[in-house]
């Protein structure tokens, strides 16, 4: 077979691919069980309700109903929100086969694969874009609401009142949807406009060979 003597891939375009593959595995899956989660809103909200929230050390217990500020925020938006985690699902689907197929191509063109991946991973970084406008609203929203429970802690500063740690939290809480969106869907675009650059599309004819022609 012409495909067992391609040669192995670069190894740039590897470890681009390996990274892709790792990424929209764990992404996926993240939000395939979200996704799940906001189809059965209601079920899950009881069901976190019910457990025993992390404790904050040196700050009392925190109570389970603290999550009711998160699901108040995110129930307005828990259809569309389910639609957009199961299409950022397959999303990433679709890129960590290609990038799997860019590893082992099998009987496979990886030209194919590279722009199938590259697509992909756009596709995946807006969705995951819109997924962080979203979160950043409900972390908002519970990271305020840990205000009053963090002002009874001894290391507490008393100079600082808990409307003051209110907005210093919420600004955490947005910071840290906004940290996560730029990581994660920054990466999928990154990876989307490698894998359709000049570089690799000439690379992946060298791969192919006169198949890809």
């Amino acid at each position: 077979m012409k495909h067992s003597s391609r040669k192995g891939l670069p190894g740039g375009i590897r470890f681009a691919a390996i990274v892709g593959l790792v990424l929209s595995i764990f992404t996926g899956w993240a939000a395939l069980m979200e996704a799940v989660e906001m189809a059965n809103f209601y079920e899950a909200r009881s069901l976190r309700m019910e457990q025993e929230l992390p404790r904050i050390p040196g700050a009392p217990a925190l109570d389970p109903k603290i999550l009711e500020v998160y699901y108040a925020a995110l129930e307005p938006m828990r259809e569309p929100r389910a639609v957009l985690l199961g299409l950022l699902a397959v999303a990433c689907a679709f890129v960590s086969v290609s990038a799997a197929r860019m590893l082992r191509p099998e009987n496979l063109h990886r030209d194919a694969m590279s722009r199938v991946l590259s697509r992909a991973a756009i596709i995946a970084a807006g969705l995951r874009t819109i997924d962080g406008a979203q979160m950043s609203v409900a972390k908002q929203r519970l990271f305020a609401a840990l205000a009053e429970p963090m002002s009874k802690m001894p290391e507490f500063p008393p100079d600082i009142t808990v409307e003051a740690s209110r907005e210093i939290l919420s600004a955490m809480g947005v910071g840290s949807a906004i940290f996560g969106t730029v990581v994660v869907a920054g990466t999928f675009a990154i990876l989307g406009q490698y894998f359709r650059s000049q570089r690799v599309r000439e690379a992946m004819a060298v791969q192919d060979g006169p198949q890809a022609e």
